[in-house]
């Protein structure tokens, strides 16, 4: 099986030499190729993502150990809005490509998801056993641990537990096994929520277990099944959850104005745009 799925990915990545042909300007390092039309990324920002990515790169693989090894192609998109209304979100696509679009006027404003697309990219190979919840969550879990900046979505700058304890308080908090077992009714729809509220459980779970806990997770052939938490943490998701949201809210209450931060994060970042969704994922508006 293992065998099959790299001869797929080599046949991919062939396939989306050829794909590339559309871009104006190109950019290598050792690991990373980087294609692009955007005139904003040139110069100093080119650089500095070059800068990063093998930043990014070296982290990533010294903590997940197996990583797929082809040099990995990253397309910067331009602005998210495109012309006709609709909106472009980072992503690795089918053919382990790294979509990043600025949300943003400047080159910074591709920053902010470029280490959690790599964590994906790197585990492309894996993608047809993927948990998408623990994926998405591992992604964030060593976005944080290697960028520190929570410059872009979810966090805007904000702390990890104001952001994830604001749903808390606030009664939107959609429940981790919705977001778990509906990935993809509930992730897009419900982004704002899904990806700070489980972006922040592992983030907790890493810090009260172990960081080595998650990354040996990470490690099995069908990473992220109900089995593992109970393997690697001692306790069945649900019980986490419970314990997570209680030490959320006590960070959360720690923090000195935490609930006018929270207003200004609602009501003065790009996520007072967002849909925000019931508890069970549906969206309210």
């Amino acid at each position: 099986m293992r065998f099959a799925a790299v001869l797929l990915i080599v046949a991919c990545a062939t396939t989306a030499l050829a794909q590339e042909s559309g871009y104006k300007y190109f950019a290598e390092t050792e690991h990373l190729r980087f294609a692009w039309d955007d005139t904003v990324a040139s110069g100093e920002g080119i650089e500095v993502m070059k800068r990063d990515g093998e930043k990014y790169y070296a982290a990533i693989k010294k903590m997940l150990v197996e990583v797929d090894n082809k040099k990995i192609t990253v397309l910067l998109e331009g602005p998210a809005e495109r012309p006709d209304g609709s909106w472009g979100y980072p992503r690795v696509d089918s053919f382990g490509r790294v979509h990043l679009y600025r949300f943003g006027p400047t080159w910074h404003d591709y920053q902010g998801a470029f280490a959690h697309e790599m964590v994906h990219a790197m585990r492309f190979w894996r993608m047809p056993h993927y948990d998408w919840f623990f994926e998405e969550g591992l992604a964030e879990f060593i976005s944080l641990r290697i960028d520190e900046s929570l410059r872009g979505f979810p966090w805007y700058g904000y702390p990890v537990d104001l952001v994830a304890g604001q749903w808390i308080v606030r009664n939107e908090a959609i429940l981790l096994k919705v977001v778990k077992e509906e990935h993809k009714r509930v992730n897009l729809p419900c982004k704002a929520q899904t990806y700070s509220l489980r972006s922040a459980f592992f983030d907790y779970l890493g810090r009260q277990y172990g960081d080595h806990a998650i990354l040996d997770m990470a490690r099995q052939d069908r990473a992220g099944l109900y089995e593992d938490y109970q393997k690697y943490l001692g306790n069945l998701v649900q019980p986490l959850a419970i314990e997570w949201r209680a030490a959320v809210m006590d960070s959360y209450a720690k923090i000195p104005n935490a609930d006018s931060l929270a207003t200004v994060y609602r009501t003065q970042t790009p996520i007072q745009y967002m849909p925000v969704c019931d508890l069970n994922g549906d969206v309210l508006r």
